[in-house]
């Protein structure tokens, strides 16, 4: 213990008696080129600072970085000195700083060679071409513009590429600059075989998603879409597509596939919250690959205070498990909320197919079963419903998507005839829409429908239309909005339409301010005034997603002066 107290001791004398550093700051006069101020600043950051700034070999350290930043720029004859101020709190260095004439290019000697001279994606780069005669050096353009005819290279397949000449020529007494940039791309190579280093059960899916033909013209961005694909199957724990450079004969490179079957049996927990619901908990367990077919099946409970629901679906792979492919679901949800209380159990076989256009078609055949009360009325329906529905969803971004699109229409009915309780027809769709510009961001949005029958009664509480809430009319609770019986209590419409429009101005990288306006109603004629909103929030592209904070005013009258809404998730 002793032995210990005096390492104690000894450690503290030591390190009170280590230099404590000033911090330095560093002036810089005399530049009127702000991105040469800029440059030299960033370029000094990087400087070891000693423990006194009066030192020869650190202020010409200094000297030598500052002149390096602006050379960089095309200054290429610049007059730099120091004055130094030192305190026992601050220490600073003063640089006066004379650019002198900036350097000009005269010539921007430009020759591309090989296929690439008549492909499209290397004519669109030269019409943008950063270097231009008249203008400027800037070292960092010419570096720019040779990483880009690289990364264009390897992109689209040309994997011989190479300059045979890339030098910048300064005369520094006429203060000009001679850009050679000699470009020799080579033959564009092309997509060959795939090949299997490890046996798999999945070759056939494997093979099914393939994006492009043997021959066709390399193209990275089409591999890696393929890539993608192949995980969303769910069949793989990993899976990499890799071309061999190394075997490439004639235009022809042959692709490696590299796969590890995910484990038979995997589990997902989840909590989330919304103003709608509260929090949400959910657990998810998936076995992907059932049997030989490539079957798969997955199953999911979900639970918050107004509503709890379970539902399996089972999937039969046709050509490919992603979009051409049957499936089975059952499903069972109780809902106690607002002026609902029901109890809906539901089966359905469904076939999906990919179109050309990329729109997902599902023609189904669904049995659903309900039965509860909505507002005053006791209600039990079975209902078989033929149908068909369209959708596509597209999005860039990651999780936190900056472009993307969601659209979905269908249509579905039951007859009295075909062993259904009522007769009913639904129609619906709805739209979605992000875009981003400079860090701008727009969100729209609109939904519509309708449902035909001789009395909204007779149709299934599930499949009225109510609106109001975090995901349609903000500043309203949620579904508050739909008419209501004798009684005051909501019984839901025969008609939805609703619309939306917000805008997202950056705050940060992360961060951005919204405002909103919402239009809406859920009616059975269109005769009473439309529900409207506005409000404000901040939206946060959070580590696990956009995490989104609204308060909203409705306009119409409702009892409330103004609703915060809350959501964690995705956006589409």
């Amino acid at each position: 213990m002793k032995k210990l107290h005096k390492l104690c001791f000894y450690y503290l004398l030591v390190s009170s008696s280590l230099p404590v550093h000033a911090a330095v700051k560093y002036d810089i006069k005399g530049s009127s080129d702000e991105q040469a101020t800029a440059n030299i600043k960033v370029y000094l950051s990087g400087i070891s600072v000693p423990e006194s700034i009066d030192n020869v070999t650190y202020l010409s350290e200094v000297v030598e970085s500052a002149k390096e930043s602006v050379t960089a720029l095309g200054y290429y004859q610049p007059q730099i000195t120091t004055s130094i101020e030192e305190d026992d709190d601050n220490q600073t260095v003063t640089l006066d700083v004379d650019l002198g004439q900036r350097i000009k290019i005269t010539d921007v000697d430009l020759r591309i060679t090989g296929e690439a001279l008549q492909d499209k994606n290397f004519q669109q780069f030269l019409l943008t071409f950063p270097l231009k005669e008249g203008e400027y050096l800037n070292h960092s353009e010419y570096t720019s513009a040779k990483s880009r005819f690289n990364s264009l290279a390897q992109r689209y397949g040309y994997f011989d590429a190479e300059f045979s000449k890339s030098s910048v020529e300064v005369s520094q007494k006429n203060n000009t600059a001679v850009v050679h940039l000699w470009f020799d791309s080579g033959i564009r190579y092309q997509f060959g075989d795939l090949i299997f280093d490890l046996d798999t059960p999945a070759e056939k899916y494997i093979r099914s998603l393939v994006n492009f033909n043997v021959n066709d013209p390399f193209d990275t961005n089409i591999l890696n879409s393929y890539n993608q694909e192949l995980n969303q199957t769910g069949y793989f724990k990993s899976i990499s597509i890799l071309p061999d450079l190394e075997k490439k004969q004639d235009r022809s490179i042959p692709l490696h596939v590299l796969t590890y079957m995910n484990p038979e049996d995997s589990f997902t927990t989840g909590l989330g919250f919304s103003t709608d619901e509260g929090v949400r908990g959910t657990f998810g367990w998936k076995r992907p690959w059932v049997n030989q077919y490539g079957h798969s099946i997955e199953a999911s409970l979900s639970a918050s205070d107004p509503k709890q629901e379970a539902s399996i679906v089972y999937k039969m792979p046709i050509d490919d498990p992603l979009y051409n492919y049957y499936s089975i679901q059952s499903g069972y949800k109780m809902l106690d909320q607002n002026d609902t209380d029901t109890k809906q159990y539901v089966v359905s076989f469904n076939r999906h197919w990919r179109l050309e256009n990329d729109w997902l078609r599902t023609i189904y055949l669904r049995y659903d079963n309900e039965s509860g009360t909505q507002g005053l009325q006791d209600f039990s329906t079975a209902l078989i419903l033929p149908g068909i529905s369209f959708s596509k969803t597209r999005s860039r971004g990651g999780i936190n998507i900056d472009w993307g699109d969601k659209k979905l229409v269908y249509f579905e009915f039951a007859e009295d005839s075909l062993l259904s309780t009522d007769d009913v027809i639904k129609v619906y769709g709805q739209a979605k829409f992000i875009r981003t510009y400079s860090g701008h961001q727009f969100v729209a949005s609109a939904e519509a429908g309708a449902i035909f029958s001789d009395s909204i009664f007779d149709v299934p509480s599930s499949m009225r239309f109510f609106t109001g809430g975090d995901q349609s009319i903000r500043g309203y609770d949620y579904q508050e909005i739909a008419p209501e019986d004798s009684g005051g209590y909501l019984i839901g419409g025969s008609y939805l339409a609703v619309a939306s429009l917000e805008y997202r101005f950056p705050l940060t990288d992360s961060w951005k301010f919204a405002v909103f306006s919402d239009i809406g109603t859920a009616t059975d004629d269109f005769s009473e005034e439309l529900s409207k909103s506005v409000g404000a929030g901040v939206v946060w592209a959070s580590p696990v997603g956009p995490i989104r904070l609204y308060v909203a005013a409705p306009l119409t009258d409702t009892g409330d002066s103004y609703k915060i809404h809350f959501m964690i998730g995705p956006e589409l």
